[in-house]
């Protein structure tokens, strides 16, 4: 399996749990690919059973889909870990070097590399890291476009991309942070949130790929 059909692969994961139908323009632009190559390498997936066509979600990851999936994830949260606790990477960073290290790296490694880091739940941007042979279950799921009302707040989960990363950072915006949500405004699609003296209105876009849970 090469990795470029992984990335295909955790795309779709990725577009699923957003809640959007998972459609090949979208895999397109998410992964920066032309449409006819998204289409080339849908087919070989529908033809490997990795993924089904479904009417309402657009695609869905087969059993044996959600298990390649589960492995990959497994082994990017491992290596994100272990390169900021013990190679002093940045946050910034990591997510690069672990897409390059995730597809080299055998199972042998991994399954040493979770024992030096203590059997860990959770990956450095709060994503769950599955155990082996289990199946990836996230266990922060509420993200803060699915907020109703306004109150105290704390920041448990984002998704792993560079973009989003450099934004989080930009802001101050950590695992663990406190904050208040001050107002959701359904017409500019924005969620203004106050923290650490300062207010922030995040698009509702972004608001999507950040996971909160009540204080």
């Amino acid at each position: 399996m090469t990795p470029n059909k992984e990335d295909y692969l955790k795309t779709i994961y990725e577009i699923g749990e957003r809640g959007s139908k998972i459609t090949n323009k979208l895999i397109a632009e998410l992964m920066q690919v032309s449409a006819p190559a998204v289409s080339e390498m849908v087919k070989k997936m529908l033809t490997q059973e990795w993924i089904v066509k479904d009417k309402v979600a657009g695609y869905l990851l087969t059993d044996k889909g959600l298990s390649l999936v589960t492995d990959l994830y497994r082994k990017h949260r491992l290596i994100e870990l272990f390169l900021i606790q013990h190679l002093n990477y940045s946050t910034d960073e990591i997510h690069e070097e672990a897409e390059v290290l995730e597809h080299t790296v055998s199972d042998h490694f991994i399954d040493r590399l979770e024992i030096l880091l203590g059997n860990p739940d959770f990956c450095p941007h709060g994503g769950s890291i599955p155990k082996k042979g289990q199946a990836l279950i996230e266990v922060n799921k509420q993200t803060l476009a699915e907020i109703e009302q306004t109150g105290h707040y704390k920041l448990v989960r984002y998704h792993d991309n560079f973009q989003l990363i450099k934004y989080m950072e930009d802001h101050g915006l950590a695992i663990g942070l406190s904050f208040e949500l001050l107002e959701i405004d359904p017409y500019a699609a924005t969620f203004t949130i106050h923290y650490q003296d300062k207010s922030l209105a995040i698009p509702q876009q972004i608001a999507r790929e950040i996971f909160v849970s009540e204080q």
